[in-house]
């Protein structure tokens, strides 16, 4: 079974689990979340979809493009509106699909919470673990952009690539060549001064989308400026001025939230 067949399958389990897919995203960066389901989240309508998607974690580029940890990473993710009681069951389901026999794996749910603290929101939920390889993840999305999400929509995320490890092939489509030059743009070609001005350029144009009340061109200025902050965190660290980003930003992320409410509520 390659890589290719083992996202197939988990298409199957979920259209079977009547959840639809939706055009795949293309690139977000680690601790932001595609349009679609931020936006989703907050709509307080049943909706169930899958998407594929490829998040990008610079704060790998110290450590190399390891497989198990990547830079670039593909994963499929579904998002559960009317979030089922059996999310875990549903997780085991799925890996069945693969032909996995679990009885002779290590699975582990280890309990965890996410503070998306560019989005100001908050998650909880399991990191999923085979043999001590992360492979995916379940959470409740509780808040975004400071709007408390009752209840609370459920997020199911597949790394691919490790979960091809994990069922024992080669990933042949892992985009190591992409994410060795992340890593080294990263380490060895960024310009702090530079990313601070596209990153002020970047709030500037969110906040005047915002003024016009257009939350999605806005909020592709906040994962734009996710990247730019990962980025410089990476290479030299968070500090105070990091953390004034992750604030700004934050505050767009709520501005975009709160443009998306009043719209609905109208």
């Amino acid at each position: 079974m390659g890589s290719q067949e083992i996202t197939l399958r988990l298409q199957e389990f979920w259209e079977a689990e009547g959840c639809p897919t939706i055009s795949p995203y293309g690139a977000i960066p680690v601790g932001g979340l595609a349009p679609d389901v931020f936006f989703g989240a907050l709509a307080h309508k049943p909706r169930r979809t899958y998407q594929t998607l490829t998040v990008i974690d610079p704060s790998r580029a110290p450590y190399g493009d390891d497989p198990l940890y990547p830079i670039v990473d593909q994963r499929l993710q579904v998002t559960l509106q009317a979030a089922s009681s059996k999310l875990r069951e549903d997780f085991i389901g799925s890996l069945q699909m693969l032909g996995m026999d679990l009885r002779a794996r290590d699975v582990r749910f280890v309990a965890c919470s996410w503070n998306l603290s560019y989005l100001a929101g908050r998650a909880v939920g399991w990191r999923v673990l085979i043999d001590h390889i992360e492979v995916g993840s379940l959470s409740y999305l509780e808040r975004l952009g400071e709007i408390e999400l009752d209840p609370a929509p459920a997020l199911v995320e597949y790394s691919l690539g490790r979960l091809a490890i994990s069922v024992g092939v080669v990933d042949e489509a892992a985009p190591t060549e992409r994410g060795r030059q992340i890593g080294e743009y990263v380490l060895e070609h960024t310009n702090r001064e530079a990313i601070d001005s596209l990153l002020s350029l970047h709030a500037d144009e969110c906040e005047q989308a915002l003024i016009a009340g257009l939350y999605y061109p806005a909020y592709d200025h906040v994962l734009a400026s996710i990247y730019l902050l990962s980025v410089l965190t990476a290479r030299d660290g968070l500090g105070a001025k990091g953390h004034a980003g992750c604030s700004r930003v934050a505050g767009l992320a709520r501005g975009c939230a709160k443009a998306y409410a009043e719209v609905s509520d109208a």
